[in-house]
């Protein structure tokens, strides 16, 4: 069993439990990892629908790992990034249920792997999800925008992009980017039950009508690819970006 990504099955749910440390950081290797997993419940005929959640209970997922990356070179840098897009795509159209547990806070990169599922339940209590990025000095990457504009929705989109807000849960589930909270002791079997009541529905079927609600936005997003990506790897290569990575760097070393 890996030690950074715990797979289970709860009879015909597959659990995909992110276990690299207290915040699940992502490096190219770790989403490697988290995708083939996707991958391979998604070809078993057996599995019915996908809970991705966190080991941790505070922490579901904070984003890219910027130890490694904050002082990557542009190839390093260049394969992490195609490694993410592949990942986040792949969840975002997966061909059967997914649904996110956030244990805890999901931000910047951890909120992008959160809005990829079919629905979110968080757990009751100080768990926040944002995208701090331009208070960091970072684009946040345009085919996600255009992507989770289907899932968390505008309003929520808008705040996190444009004010670099992380907000508690409660409020983002008044806005419609979280659509359950429930008691954190009761997360995982909530996730597992709702995750299967998805599966109960043709798998075929569940597919197609996912992709029709998601078609446009994921195609609109492989279109301007190219140069958002480019926009977003400047973004952090940009002076400002690397003093913000580094003061970001700097805050989680103390805390």
């Amino acid at each position: 069993m890996s030690e950074t990504l715990r797979i289970e099955n709860r009879g015909p749910v597959r659990l995909l439990v992110l276990s690299r440390g207290r915040a699940n950081p992502l490096t190219a290797d770790f989403c490697e990892e988290i995708h083939r997993a996707a991958r391979a419940a998604e070809e078993d005929p057996s599995v019915r629908g996908v809970v991705l959640t966190s080991a941790s209970p505070s922490i579901f997922c904070g984003g890219f790992d910027l130890g490694t990356l904050t002082h990557a070179d542009p190839e390093t840098f260049g394969r992490f990034i195609r490694t993410f897009e592949t990942l986040f795509f792949d969840l975002f159209l997966l061909g059967k249920p997914l649904v996110a547990a956030l244990t805890g806070h999901a931000v910047a990169g951890g909120a992008l792997l959160a809005g990829t599922a079919d629905f979110r339940l968080a757990a009751a209590g100080p768990g926040k999800i944002g995208l701090p990025e331009v208070t960091l000095g970072v684009h946040v990457p345009r085919y996600c925008v255009e992507a989770m504009r289907v899932t968390v929705g505008e309003v929520a989109l808008r705040r996190w992009a444009l004010l670099g807000e992380t907000m508690g849960f409660t409020e983002a589930h008044a806005l419609g980017a979280i659509d359950r909270i429930v008691p954190a002791a009761e997360l995982l079997d909530e996730a597992v039950a709702f995750a299967g009541r998805l599966g109960g529905a043709t798998s075929e079927v569940y597919a197609a009508i996912k992709r029709d609600l998601r078609g446009a936005a994921f195609e609109k997003a492989r279109d301007i690819l190219p140069d958002a990506r480019k926009a977003f790897v400047d973004s952090w290569f940009s002076e400002a970006g690397q003093r913000g990575m580094a003061a970001a760097l700097a805050r989680i070393h103390r805390g």
